[in-house]
């Protein structure tokens, strides 16, 4: 399986979990983030990109 459709899955799985209230905002962002470190993704809200 490609990262890509590895880290899709993954965030799919995290927001259905947020959205039935599973977990928290807090506990969604920082996993989010986690997953955004692992699989080497630039977040949308980085004042450093051009």
């Amino acid at each position: 399986m490609t990262n890509e459709m590895e880290y899709a899955k993954c965030i799919a799985v995290l927001r259905k979990l947020f959205r039935m209230g599973m977990i928290s905002e807090a506990e969604y962002t920082t996993a989010r983030n986690r997953l955004m470190d692992r699989f080497l993704i630039v977040g949308e809200n980085n004042p450093k990109i051009a």
